[in-house]
């Protein structure tokens, strides 16, 4: 899974998580690192992206889209936001 960092003023404030006892978990991907070998698998068929998309949410319906992704509905495993027609 690829991921990155989200704006500062939804940082994890890591004294309000220790005072409640959480337990954080975390790592970092190598993103850069693995684009070239993810191109080249994707290039040579070895991997398909669309393979993994199993809905496509129209733009004006993104919230009941994300409620489906947020909730795995449906068997929600990779939503693509589509334009609208207009």
């Amino acid at each position: 899974m690829v991921g990155g960092y989200g704006p500062m003023f939804s940082a994890v404030k890591f004294g309000d998580a220790l005072n409640k006892g959480l337990t954080l978990k975390m790592n970092q991907c190598p993103v850069k690192r693995q684009w070239p070998r993810l191109f080249e698998h994707v290039r040579n068929g070895y991997l398909k992206p669309s393979d993994i998309v199993s809905h496509r949410i129209p733009l004006e319906h993104i919230a009941e889209g994300y409620h489906i992704f947020s909730a795995k509905l449906d068997g929600c495993i990779k939503a693509l936001v589509v334009p609208g027609a207009g």
